[in-house]
């Protein structure tokens, strides 16, 4: 009796057992293990001021900053999760031409283009890209000339240690543009000529009287008269209306070449997604040559202009004349390297660099868009 009331006591602890364990929540299933590989990348949102002292209208803003900047936009994009916006601030809306490098480098504007001869004394090295008497055959070959020079030389960094270089770019060459005929220099001689960077020496040897100013303050002192001249690039005829207050362009290829740059504040720069970062530099480094090609064609384009909707006359000095500005500009190579030498630079290791390189690049384009 005793057995057999201890097996019934039994199976009744089996049978609540096997409730309870019915009742018992089911296990929660383990995590997936995640794949790095599947990790999702929240995109940011980029905006970036651009100042520069081009006027909307001109080309220089409306086929190249666009440009740049479209696909650069565009690329980011289709490669990457992020999204970025360029505000453009043209005409010196947003900094004067004098103040974008500096504006730059302190925070006034993420990105600026300007002339480094536009604060004059800054940026000695680079002077010397602008100097008269070298082949400078289109803006295309002093564009890839100071970008080269840039990219090799030390000296020239580190004249623009303060900003993220994103790349160069220049005129090629100018002609004397003026509200009077100028066929000799004594024609020449004591007119008030609109001038920048390495131009200053090279108009006073010719014996002109330089006057140095953002070009975009040029059409008012033409048109004031406070200037006669300016020895610019003929894109400005029509890109910054010069030809509505000049009458004449006296070709003097050999004399002129200024030099831009496009510049990034460098907290702005360290602040972007390495991805991003990479598409700018590659952006910007193919845009060198854009920028040249540009800038040639519509310097053919600009005087063409200027004879066609406003009558401009376009004035070839004769052979002999020519040589005797050839003679007058002579010096202002060498004065330029002793007075370098002056300053504590290697002048002429300077300009061997930039004659070498200025052949270089003449013989590869110098005959674009001839």
């Amino acid at each position: 009796m005793y057995v057999k009331k201890r097996w019934i006591a039994v199976l009744l602890l089996l049978a609540m057992a096997a409730m309870f364990a019915g009742c018992a929540p089911p296990e929660e299933p383990e995590e997936p293990v995640e794949d790095p590989n599947d990790e999702v990348v929240e995109g940011e949102m980029i905006e970036l001021s651009l100042a520069t002292f081009w006027p909307s209208e001109d080309f220089q803003v409306a086929e190249g900053h666009w440009a740049w900047a479209d696909e650069i936009k565009e690329r980011v994009e289709a490669e990457t999760p992020h999204q970025i916006e360029f505000s453009f601030h043209p005409g010196q809306a947003l900094l004067g031409a004098t103040e974008i490098f500096d504006g730059v480098a302190h925070g006034a504007a993420d990105i600026g283009t300007t002339c480094p001869s536009y604060t004059p004394g800054l940026f000695p090295v680079t002077a010397a890209f602008e100097l008269p008497g070298l082949e400078n055959d289109n803006a295309l070959v002093s564009s890839m000339v100071m970008q080269e020079a840039y990219e090799t030389y030390d000296l020239l960094q580190q004249e623009y240690e303060e900003v993220k270089v994103l790349h160069f770019w220049a005129t090629g060459p100018g002609d004397i543009i003026t509200t009077e005929p100028v066929r000799s220099l004594e024609d020449l001689a004591g007119m008030e000529i609109r001038v920048a960077g390495g131009s200053v020496p090279v108009v006073e040897e010719l014996g002109a009287t330089p006057t140095t100013m953002p070009m975009s303050d040029s059409y008012l002192n033409l048109e004031q008269g406070i200037v006669r001249g300016i020895l610019a690039p003929t894109d400005t005829l029509k890109g910054f209306r010069l030809a509505e207050v000049t009458s004449y362009i006296t070709k003097t290829p050999y004399l002129y070449n200024i030099v831009f740059m496009k510049i990034m504040n460098w907290d702005t720069w360290h602040a972007l997604p390495d991805e991003v970062q990479q598409i700018i530099d590659e952006v910007s480094q193919n845009f060198v040559y854009e920028y040249g090609v540009l800038r040639t064609e519509h310097t053919e384009a600009g005087q063409e202009y200027a004879v066609q909707e406003y009558g401009h006359e376009v004035i070839e000095l004769d052979p002999e004349e020519e040589e005797r500005w050839l003679q007058a500009i002579e010096p202002v190579q060498e004065n330029w390297i002793q007075g370098a030498n002056e300053e504590g630079l290697p002048g002429e290791e300077i300009m061997d660099l930039v004659r070498e390189l200025d052949r270089k690049y003449s013989e590869e384009y110098g005959d674009y868009f001839n």
